[in-house]
């Protein structure tokens, strides 16, 4: 057997094992265990992880965040709070997708993990009317629940950056027909405002124009932040010529 055979037979046993270790937590007995090595009652913090799972719910995401918290020395009652606030917007992902099923769209390929995409969306500020937005034109683009989630995913990336959703729902909603350009948005706009970029509105409308194209998002041929540097120019111009004509006209 060839040293890459080799390589590629290692990385599949591992990927395995940790595929067996991942469907063998049991996440709430986890939580229990570390809030004992905290000195924190476990009844204090396990109830959103119990509730998760009896919702049919990601449990591991919902411990994961309260084993963030742990860790952190956060009060149990903040943790509670902010994994109960987890568990709610997990159970709207739920229903979105679940509406998304009932109007023929395709499931995702890994449903929990589309769930915590779709709720960290959510958490971004994209709601339940903007996800059915996007979920309607992956549907009108054959595209599946995953396209949706990659664009809620890519709309909230841009929510947290300050760009408003109402304004990036355009451009989310070609993400949702082209999903694979979704992961590149959130480094495009980070680079574009890295290059002086300043109108959010500039950015959204050639992404867009990108997207529905298949070109990429980033780039040294990017014509926005160019066209954006280019106006300012001019504006500056046109400022100073004038304050020359005000000076000239106060030397008469």
């Amino acid at each position: 057997m060839t040293r890459i055979a080799l390589i590629l037979v290692a990385a599949a046993v591992a990927l395995g094992a940790a595929g067996a270790r991942a469907a063998d937590r049991d996440p709430i007995a986890e939580v229990g265990a570390r809030a004992a090595e905290r000195g924190v009652p476990a009844s204090a913090v396990v109830g959103p992880v119990e509730e998760a799972r009896a919702r049919g719910l990601p449990a591991a995401a919902v411990a994961d965040k309260v084993l963030e918290g742990l860790a952190k020395g956060v009060p149990p009652e903040r943790i509670d709070a902010v994994a109960r606030a987890l568990v709610g917007r997990l159970g709207e992902a739920d229903l979105v997708l679940g509406e998304a099923a009932e109007r023929g769209v395709a499931p995702p390929r890994d449903r929990a993990a589309a769930l915590v995409d779709l709720a960290h969306a959510l958490g971004d500020g994209v709601d339940r009317a903007a996800a059915r937005d996007l979920v309607e034109a992956a549907r009108a683009g054959k595209k599946g629940a995953d396209g949706a989630v990659a664009a809620a995913l890519a709309v909230g990336a841009l929510a947290r950056r300050g760009v408003p959703v109402e304004d990036a729902l355009p451009l989310g909603r070609a993400l949702a027909r082209a999903p694979r350009s979704a992961p590149e948005v959130a480094p495009a706009f980070d680079a574009w405002r890295g290059a002086g970029g300043h109108d959010a509105g500039v950015f959204l409308g050639e992404t867009e124009r990108r997207v529905r194209e298949g070109r990429p998002l980033a780039g040294p041929e990017r014509e926005d932040a160019a066209r954006e540097r280019a106006r300012e120019r001019r504006e500056e111009r046109g400022r100073m010529g004038g304050e020359g004509m005000r000076r000239g006209e106060g030397r008469h």
